[in-house]
C-alpha cells in the first residue's frame, strides 16, 4: 500500500512539474544598449556601459542613469534589473515609469528582468517585455 501510494505520489508530482509554465530567461545581455540594476531612485548600478569607481561599481541616482541613457548612441534594446517587490502594485509603478522614461529618450524596447544574487544578467527571468 505504502509502495503504491509513494508510486502514485511520484508520478503525480512529474506530471504537475512538466505541466508548469516556465519562466522566460533573458539571453540579450550582449545586444543591449543599456543595463541598468535598479534599488531605488537613489541607487542603480550602470552595468551597461559599466560605470565604476575604481574596483566597485559607482552608484548612480536616477538622474545620472538617465543622462548617460541618453548619450547612448544604440537606443534598440534597454534592460532594468529590479529588485523583488512585496507589493505588486510598486514593482508595477517603477516598471511603467522606467518604460515611459526609456521610450521618451528614444529606446525601442524595455525588458525587465527579476534579480538574483551576483551581477549576471543571461538567464535572469523576465519580469515584462515589450517585444
Amino acid at each position: 500500500m505504502i509502495r503504491v501510494s509513494a508510486s502514485l505520489l511520484f508520478v503525480l508530482l512529474l506530471a504537475t512539474g512538466c505541466s508548469t509554465p516556465q519562466t522566460a530567461r533573458f539571453s540579450e545581455q550582449e545586444r543591449a544598449d543599456l543595463i541598468v540594476r535598479y534599488y531605488s531612485d537613489d541607487t542603480s548600478y550602470l552595468l551597461k556601459p559599466l560605470m565604476t569607481e575604481a574596483a566597485f561599481l559607482s552608484i548612480l541616482d536616477r538622474d545620472a542613469v538617465l543622462k548617460v541613457a541618453k548619450q547612448q548612441p544604440g537606443r534598440q534594446l534597454a534592460v532594468v534589473i529590479l529588485i523583488h517587490y512585496n507589493v505588486e502594485s510598486q514593482a508595477e509603478a517603477v516598471k511603467r515609469n522606467w518604460k515611459n522614461t526609456l521610450t521618451q529618450v528614444g529606446y525601442q524596447r524595455v525588458v525587465f528582468l527579476r534579480s538574483s544574487n551576483g551581477m549576471r544578467v543571461n538567464g535572469l527571468p523576465v519580469l515584462a517585455s515589450d517585444g
